[in-house]
């Protein structure tokens, strides 16, 4: 079974959420990863378009700008769940 464009858009932001999400914290503890630079807005944007083209072309710019704000959402109401995890 293959992932739909939907999924693979999901799948995808998820990995650079996260990844950013772990730069920055480091980047606050002062640990490791010293040459790592957690993304602007900007670049965010601009990951999330190069997803929709490279891997997720039946999507429109409007479905992943929507996906986008849903997946941002779910992840703000369910901080409690994922603080422990973090």
């Amino acid at each position: 079974m293959t992932l739909s464009d939907r999924e693979r858009f999901i799948l995808h932001t998820m990995s650079v959420m996260v990844v950013d999400t772990m730069v920055k914290k480091f980047k606050e503890d002062k640990h490791v990863m010293d040459d790592a630079i957690p993304l602007k807005v900007e670049e965010l944007i601009d990951i999330m378009n190069d997803i929709g083209q490279g891997r997720c072309r039946s999507l429109s710019r409007l479905e992943i700008s929507t996906l986008y704000e849903e997946i941002h959402e779910e992840m703000m109401l369910g901080v409690e769940i994922h603080k422990g995890n973090i």
